[in-house]
């Protein structure tokens, strides 16, 4: 990557899109100073540059109102050290959200993952099925019940009064573990056998 690609200008506005307050002149004055600082940084963390100027004006956002909040004077201190730390952060929570292991999920992918041609594989399926839900706690086994009977993330968060995202990543993370549980205990019938 060319020099002159890297450290591409910061855009600077002046009012924050989602609130409509202004940013403090002083903050991003500030931020013009650690812009190729976040640059190095996000392409050292998260491998890519590309995030350096979200980042950047996030921190410009959250340093700008907890120094309004603490009723800081203006240029009455240099903020760039709160905006390094607080990009620091940032870039440090998006490489975790990122190293995370990504469950499968989706709206069809139960179905996808069970379909198969064959009737013997069907019944392997229906076997596995049933034993998956025998390893399952109570909310996963119902969870399972109601996505095979055709309901939405949606309308079973709504049943257990969660967000979508929260009950589908719980369901995968239970059924991952029972789904290892069983592997386990095939492992082991399998060397008491030898």
């Amino acid at each position: 990557m060319a020099s002159s690609e890297r450290f591409l200008p910061w855009w600077d506005r002046e009012i924050d899109e989602e609130t409509g307050r202004p940013f403090r002149p002083d903050v991003r004055e500030a931020a013009h100073s650690v812009w190729k600082w976040v640059c190095l940084k996000a392409q050292e963390i998260l491998g890519d540059p590309g995030e350096a100027a979200e980042v950047l004006e996030s921190s410009v956002k959250t340093i700008s109102r907890y120094l309004d909040k603490n009723n800081v004077p203006l240029h009455s201190a240099d903020p760039g050290g709160l905006l390094v730390v607080a990009s620091y952060r940032a870039l440090r929570r998006m490489a975790r959200r990122r190293w995370r292991i990504e469950l499968v999920g989706g709206s069809s992918e139960l179905a996808d993952i069970l379909r198969v041609p064959e009737w013997r594989d069907e019944t392997d399926r229906h076997l596995f099925l049933e034993e998956l839900a025998r390893e399952l706690d109570n909310k996963p086994r119902a969870i399972l019940r109601l996505r095979i009977a055709g309901y939405d993330w949606k309308e079973i968060a709504r049943i257990f009064g969660v967000s979508a995202a929260a009950v589908r990543q719980s369901f995968w993370r239970d059924v991952r573990n029972a789904h290892l549980r069983l592997l386990r205990a095939d492992n082991t019938t399998r060397s008491d056998e030898w």
